[in-house]
């Protein structure tokens, strides 16, 4: 059941990442045209790029952390397959206070976005700053099911699989 949510999740985060990197790209290359082809600046076009970087960020952060795709240092070699099952469970249990701490201090930085607003655009920061509680949020399902995963893994004795993109 957790998977089946975790996999919506993750579809709604990828249009939504895809949407938000092709709204940036074509802000920015708007914006390119606008100063070098007919001599205008568009103030708006600056923040329209910054919120959809940030959201951008935010959103692949969670996507990758669930694939598995952020840097991971080898100590042993891969045929220590306890070992390394024991330092990815422990690499799991260190990262989730970073984890947390992202889902509710995120959340507290979002609040604090109310009384501060765009400057040409006039909405709330509250908007542009809640991604990092939501990737936090979204980060914590995915490690309830990553380390279950890893300690079914490790009860039968089956390497840990690599995590990919299909």
């Amino acid at each position: 059941m957790l998977i089946k949510i975790n996999d919506l999740v993750e579809t709604i985060l990828r249009v939504l990442g895809g949407l938000l990197f092709s709204t940036f790209i074509i802000t920015v290359l708007f914006q390119v045209f606008a100063r070098n082809f007919i001599a205008m600046s568009f103030v708006w076009t600056d923040e329209i790029a910054m919120f959809c970087f940030v959201w951008s960020v935010f959103v692949g952060t969670a996507i990758g952390y669930r694939q598995g795709l952020h840097y991971v240092v080898e100590i042993f070699p891969e045929y220590f397959i306890r070992t390394n099952k024991v330092l990815k469970l422990l690499a799991l249990i260190l990262g989730f206070p970073l984890i947390w701490v992202m889902a509710t201090s995120g959340w507290d930085y979002a609040q604090l976005g109310w009384r501060r607003y765009s400057f040409s655009l006039g909405f709330p920061l509250f908007y542009q700053n809640v991604v990092v509680a939501i990737s936090g949020a979204t980060m914590i399902l995915f490690t309830i099911e990553i380390g279950i995963r890893d300690i079914l893994a490790f009860r039968t004795g089956e390497p840990v699989r690599k995590e990919s993109i299909e």
